[in-house]
């Protein structure tokens, strides 16, 4: 019986938040397996991300620290993922679902001739097999997976599991960086500004608004709806692709999936791509012309009608009330 790995993410030396999401999933996979659940992290500086990664629960940490990924680079990282691979010895091995894993863990993958399932909202173990599920098609279907080579891999979607609680702190045990030449090299970074207010996937208020709003001169009934409520603000593709608001508003299948407690559509029709990055919202209200269009039918409730009138009453209501 092989170990159960779970490797953490820390973008510039920082624990990222899915890190201690897929330790808590994988703690789960290695009782129901009775295996030992050990650790990864690859990058620069990970002092700090180590030690706070450590009190997941996870027996052996086994860490790859060098400034060489910084930038990050795929081939780098694949490989330094090999050579953790090999002192851990997994039988499943977990990682967060992000930009980066969607590349590396697959070269990964790959370099291993392993099956590699992306994007995974469950894990359970029936009759020995560990299964692996993930949305399909738009999130209209949870296709049930199971990868018969070894270490069986997978990429843990965003707030699929709540994030481990302090666990048994065990050891940290560096590795070596493993030599790579990369194909590639990084010649300059250019980062985007950060949106003010919560982050999309920490909010437990998320307001997004779609074509439906009328017009990038109507965007501030969205900014102020979220101001007024403290909360996030999301957006459509088709609203991103506009340049609108900057890509790390997208909501859905290609951007951010979110669980909040109330979400707030405004002028959103409701495509696939974008309910799927929605079902985990407690509460959905819509906003919308059309009665019959998709949002709908996740909506909890609705108005049907135009947002420019609907938005500043309620936007005022709000106030009235906190006052």
């Amino acid at each position: 019986m092989g170990n159960v790995l779970v490797v953490g993410d820390a973008p510039r030396g920082k624990l990222g938040a899915g890190s201690l999401e897929v330790a808590a999933a994988g703690r789960l996979l290695a009782d129901a397996l009775g295996a030992r659940l050990v650790g990864g992290l690859i990058g620069r500086d990970l002092k700090d991300a180590a030690e706070t990664f450590l009190t997941s629960g996870v027996a052996e940490l086994y860490v790859v620290d060098d400034p060489r990924y910084e930038p990050y680079l795929g081939e780098a990282y694949a490989a330094a993922g090999e050579a953790i691979l090999a002192a851990s010895a997994p039988r499943v091995a977990l990682f967060p679902h992000t930009l980066d894993s969607r590349e590396w863990v697959s070269r990964l993958a790959v370099r291993r001739r392993t099956g590699l399932v992306t994007d995974c909202v469950r894990l359970a173990v029936d009759d020995g097999q560990v299964v692996m599920a993930k949305p399909v098609y738009g999130g209209s279907v949870v296709a049930e997976c199971v990868v018969r080579d070894e270490p069986q891999m997978a990429t843990m979607r965003p707030g699929a599991y709540e994030p481990a609680a302090p666990g048994a702190v065990g050891r940290i045990t560096p590795l070596e960086a493993p030599p790579v030449v990369p194909r590639a090299r990084v010649l300059e970074e250019t980062r985007e500004e950060g949106p003010a207010g919560p982050r999309l996937k920490d909010a437990r208020i998320v307001v997004a608004g779609g074509m439906g709003v009328g017009g990038r001169e109507h965007w501030h009934l969205v900014e102020e709806t979220a101001a007024v409520l403290g909360g996030a603000v999301g957006a459509t593709r088709a609203v991103t692709d506009l340049g609108w608001v900057p890509s790390v508003h997208q909501v859905g299948l290609t951007g951010t999936s979110v669980a909040p407690d109330l979400y707030i559509a405004i002028g959103i029709s409701g495509a696939v791509q974008h309910l799927a990055g929605i079902t985990r919202a407690k509460t959905i209200v819509a906003i919308n012309r059309d009665p019959e269009a998709d949002i709908f039918r996740l909506a909890a409730f609705g108005a049907v009608g135009d947002a420019q009138a609907i938005v500043p009453a309620f936007v005022e209501r709000v106030k009235q009330l906190r006052k």
